[in-house]
């Protein structure tokens, strides 16, 4: 018992000072999951699922689900501007912590130029910050019910300046209230969610042919306080059919990356997180899934026959 004991106090002293964003390896492929202001950046609708479980031989370990989905309105003919809109749901349970999230987004692209563009966007929406039963325990009084859950306003403002061989991205989390703390409902003495700024930036390089496109791109997070936490991406896509690539968390893990373009709007993605940290004595790695699709005929009718919106991760019209 008093191990479970100091197992849940453990968890709750490493969620109250945590860094508190999520971090994928496939995180270009999960742009608007990051940050609002890439929404409306692609074709049309687009619509994307995902699921991470990291550090498999721990109990307790964390596990994300999300999915989302994003709309441009009004690129067709634009000569300045147009926007974009989305839906972002995502469920995030770390130990005896379960955190459920739903935003609305929109965002506004401007025309800088004939190649670049720049849009600000913001995500509205509630979190769900709870402590669960998940070591319940009748004959133990200090796990035998379940812990409090707060609900708490959420604004995840961004930026993104891009082209169709640039991007570079910046948003902020829990900038609203990171007070966990709700009437008279509170996780922890004095348990908060700090800042977070996660920054993207990614390059398209072709090869002579045209037969690969090769990727690179940066994810830091910052919450202000400790070390930023730092990613470092790189794809190689074969004639916009398949790609496979490495990513470097720091001191941390490396993960092993395959994308494939499966019929024609569709994208599944599939990472292998092998730890180099000290977590790797207990087998800790992780795997992702992300699975990416256009799956109605847009009604902006761009340039296919079927009206039918490209899938933008495989999109390399340069």
């Amino acid at each position: 018992m008093k191990i479970k004991v100091f197992i849940a106090f453990l968890f709750l002293s490493v969620f109250a000072e945590a860094q508190q964003a999520i971090q994928y390896s496939q995180f270009m492929m999960n742009e608007y999951g990051l940050n609002p202001a890439v929404a409306g950046s692609g074709k049309g609708l687009y619509v994307m699922v995902g699921r991470r479980v990291q550090w498999k031989g721990f109990a307790y370990a964390p596990e994300t689900n999300f999915a989302s989905v994003t709309k441009t309105l009004g690129k067709k003919g634009y000569k300045y501007y147009w926007h974009g809109i989305g839906a972002y749901v995502e469920q995030d349970k770390f130990g005896i912590f379960s955190n459920k999230v739903a935003y609305g987004t929109y965002a506004i692209h401007l025309k800088l130029s004939a190649k670049y563009y720049f849009s600000v966007g913001v995500a509205a929406g509630i979190k769900s910050v709870a402590v669960t039963n998940t070591i319940f325990n009748v004959d133990d009084p200090a796990l035998a019910q379940n812990g409090p859950k707060v609900l708490l306003p959420d604004v995840i403002p961004g930026l993104y300046l891009y082209s169709k061989k640039v991007s570079v991205g910046l948003s902020i989390r829990n900038v609203y209230k990171n007070s966990l703390k709700q009437g008279s409902k509170e996780i922890g003495s004095g348990g908060r969610l700090i800042p977070t700024a996660v920054f993207t930036a990614s390059r398209k390089f072709k090869s002579d042919g045209y037969d690969f496109v090769f990727v690179p791109g940066v994810n830091v997070q910052s919450n202000f306080v400790g070390i930023p936490s730092s990613q470092f991406n790189f794809m190689a896509y074969f004639r916009q059919r398949i790609g496979v690539g490495l990513t470097y968390r720091m001191h941390d893990a490396v993960s092993a990356m395959i994308q494939v373009r499966v019929l024609k709007n569709v994208v599944v993605g599939f990472a292998y997180d092998y730890t180099i940290s000290a977590f790797r004595s207990a087998n800790a790695n992780s795997n992702e899934f992300m699975m990416g699709m256009s799956p109605v005929m847009s009604s902006e009718g761009y340039d296919k026959p079927n009206g039918a919106a490209d899938c933008p991760k495989f999109d390399f019209d340069f």
